[in-house]
């Protein structure tokens, strides 16, 4: 669940939409499983990358920047393989589509998630996942956010 100050705070042009602690149990609770089967902690920084009074469209118009809060070992668990399950259940509590967002963890270094929907099993759908390199037009799109993370 969403932890802490969420806030709308504009840098130049770009707009941090939400900035919190996302912690979760590793525990069904309801009819959706968990972001993973172990507890874990992310900071989450939602970000709008276009530009209001430009007049242009950004292919990828957002922008979710996660770091890894955890700090006792039995909650050290990287969203590396969880991903898709993190990005179903952002982007249905923030209204972000997956495909027109950018997907970045930030650990020793910035990877950026690329997910596509691979398949379709009853009314969910399944991803097929890889990482990259955060690209450098990429880096220094999100480097002002990333400064105090």
């Amino acid at each position: 669940m969403p932890n802490g100050n969420q806030r709308f705070l504009m840098k130049g042009y770009k707009m941090i939409l939400h900035d919190f602690i996302y912690k979760w149990d590793g525990k069904r609770t309801s009819k959706e499983k968990p972001i993973a089967w172990w507890p874990g902690s992310y900071r989450v920084r939602i970000v709008k990358l276009e530009m209001e009074d430009t007049g242009l469209s950004y292919l990828i118009p957002f922008a979710v920047i996660l770091k890894n809060t955890s700090t006792p070992a039995t909650m050290d668990i990287s969203l590396r393989n969880y991903i898709h399950n993190f990005a179903q259940k952002l982007s249905k509590e923030y209204n972000l589509n997956i495909a027109k967002t950018l997907w970045i963890e930030l650990e020793d270094t910035i990877r950026v998630a690329m997910l596509k929907p691979d398949r379709k099993l009853a009314h969910e759908t399944l991803y097929s996942i890889s990482w990259r390199p955060i690209r450098p037009n990429e880096l220094k799109m999100i480097e002002p956010y990333i400064m105090d993370m």
